[in-house]
């Protein structure tokens, strides 16, 4: 089983950049699992070419794309991100300069896309709580790291994640008691959400519930739209913040639970993810139009990291509206904004990129 343990603020931060501490679990019973591939009627071979610029990587943590610009989180020279240059299959920048500083991060950041227009990139620090935002097109366009805006204030412990979603409007996912908090500055304003299959946990911790779940977050580049997605199991949530600042839930897909063996202990909290469970999404990407989710319905002690070839694509109605299926393995996605490609990572012993034209 993969075991998550509170023992104080550094319990939830190791598994997504570090790694998973394994353990091996006897498993009784299965939930039944709804299958998303029956929903999909029309499959889309797509070929892959490695990228030279693989070479300039050592491993990956995240990747990220902007315009053609791809960021990997891949530590080196005190910077936590490289910068690829898609198109000429050329790192040409370091992003991130680790410290505590003014517009220094620290190593165990969550970048997501932030502005208008999808034009900045945020850093939400998972240790300090804190958030700041960078102009990437100021930053690409000069040799000097830029300045930045930084959010004022610090999160509570009930968020683990925020990505901003407008002036001054934030949404986290935590261990609240429900999964989505929308938040004026730091201050919690609305809660929504229902942790997938919930009521077959009753008696369960919050907290508990949100180890197993870990829910992510991803902005779409320009709507007010965010989609919610679990790490340890196959489920979504599509999210509107509406013109009276009100977020609501436009499309729950929920597929099948997170299989885990909950545990409370005084001043411990335990979501040990059971030997057998199948995590389904095991890698998303966001673009203004679609949906990717890189998809295995393996159970994850069949292979870790987990590594797939099929990549389900939907639109921001929550519709199907295909299946690509790549000539590649790979571990981690991201997608061009304007649906011109993707760009996929595998970790097999050293650091691989492909590129997959889907235009």
């Amino acid at each position: 089983m993969l075991k998550f343990k509170t023992l104080g603020k550094h319990y939830l931060f190791k598994w997504l950049f570090i790694g998973l501490f394994f353990l091996l679990q006897a498993c009784s019973g299965s939930p039944e699992i709804k299958d998303p591939l029956i929903e999909f009627d029309q499959n889309i071979i797509v070929s892959s070419q490695k990228l030279k610029s693989s070479d300039s990587l050592f491993r990956a943590g995240s990747i990220i794309l902007f315009d053609d610009n791809l960021f990997v989180q891949d530590e080196d020279l005190n910077f936590l991100f490289k910068v690829i240059d898609v198109n000429k299959d050329l790192l040409v920048r370091r992003f991130g300069k680790i410290g505590q500083g003014p517009c220094e991060i620290e190593p165990l950041s969550v970048a997501s896309r932030s502005g208008v227009n999808g034009e900045m990139i945020g850093m939400f620090e998972t240790q300090t709580k804190e958030y700041k935002e960078f102009q990437i097109k100021q930053f690409l366009e000069t040799d000097k790291n830029t300045g930045c805006n930084s959010f004022q204030g610090k999160f509570g412990p009930e968020i683990r994640l925020a990505i901003k979603v407008g002036d001054n409007l934030f949404l986290g996912a935590g261990p609240g008691q429900k999964p989505y908090s929308l938040l004026s500055g730091n201050q919690i304003k609305q809660t929504i959400g229902e942790f997938p299959f919930q009521d077959q946990f009753e008696g369960i911790e919050p907290i508990i519930l949100d180890l197993a779940y870990q829910n992510k977050l991803y902005k779409h580049p320009t709507k007010p739209l965010v989609l919610g997605t679990s790490s340890f199991s196959f489920n979504m949530d599509i999210m509107e913040l509406e013109n009276e600042g009100n977020l609501i839930i436009k499309k729950s897909l929920h597929y099948w639970p997170t299989e885990f063996e909950p545990s409370n202990e005084p001043n411990q909290f335990f979501a040990a993810i059971k030997e057998d469970n199948k995590f389904g999404n095991v890698s998303t990407a966001v673009s203004a139009q679609f949906i990717y989710v890189l998809y295995s319905d393996e159970p994850w002690n069949y292979q870790f990291p987990i590594k797939s070839m099929r990549v389900l694509v939907y639109d921001w109605e929550g519709n199907p509206v295909n299946m690509l299926e790549l000539d590649q393995e790979i571990n981690m996605l991201a997608v061009n904004e304007d649906d011109n490609y993707l760009i996929g990572y595998l970790d097999d012993g050293k650091a691989n990129l492909f590129r997959f034209d889907l235009k």
